[in-house]
């Protein structure tokens, strides 16, 4: 099976499983912010990575969508540090 001939679930599964495994890291590293911070960064690029990869494969990347992907990256980020902003 090619990358191309995945399903689309499976896509959305992987990234579900990308943002649920940041939870349980930042459970594992409450003491630190800054590696909180830093698994974050790392999940939501690999968020936004998976999501155009994906669009492109199956050719529906357009800016809408990257754009899409960058801003409910940006909107997590947001939320993290606003829940977190005595520890900044």
């Amino acid at each position: 099976m090619t990358l191309r001939k995945l399903p689309h679930a499976l896509y959305y599964l992987l990234e579900l499983l990308m943002l649920l495994s940041w939870f349980i890291l930042i459970s594992t590293f409450s003491y630190s912010f800054k590696l909180q911070t830093a698994t974050l960064f790392v999940v939501l690029f690999f968020y936004c990575a998976l999501g155009i990869f994906h669009h492109k494969m199956h050719h529906t990347a357009k800016a809408k969508i990257v754009l899409e992907y960058i801003l409910v990256s940006l909107v997590i980020l947001a939320s993290f540090l606003f829940v977190n902003i005595g520890k900044i």
